[in-house]
């Protein structure tokens, strides 16, 4: 039988993801959500970069979703890859735009949602038995 140290050795990755997905869900969640505001920040933001309208409340689903499924570790990895996806995007528009420090954060980002989504790769549903 593992000691406890091993135990908590063996689960910190997991722990330590699960801790940064809920910091970033709670971000990706309340960023995606304020897409959805016509008079809000990234409608104007979105229109001067030439984007339409629907792409703006396309991405606010997408971070919205993908922030919540970050959540549920055995979906993190869904969420994780789906709002990767939509920071590359993010990190090349702010780097053909010159912002090369919001860029350098983006992937920052990114590389901790990567990280999530490596760690919960194998991660399954697993029944839990009826209580007696």
């Amino acid at each position: 039988m593992p000691t406890r140290s091993a135990r908590l050795i063996r689960l910190a990755p997991y722990l330590l993801a699960w801790g940064l997905g809920l910091y970033l869900a709670g971000m990706y969640m309340s960023n995606g959500i304020q897409k959805f505001d016509d008079e809000g920040f990234w409608s104007p933001y979105f229109a001067r970069q030439g984007l339409p309208e629907w792409f703006r409340v396309a991405i606010g689903v997408i971070e919205t979703v993908g922030g919540a499924l970050l959540i549920i570790p055995p979906l993190a990895t869904y969420g994780a890859l789906g709002v990767a996806v939509v920071m590359l995007g993010a990190a090349t528009m702010r780097a053909s735009g010159g912002w090369w420090v919001d860029a350098a954060w983006v992937v920052a980002y990114m590389a901790g949602l990567l990280w999530i989504a490596w760690t919960f790769r194998k991660v399954r549903w697993r029944p839990v038995p009826p209580f007696r």
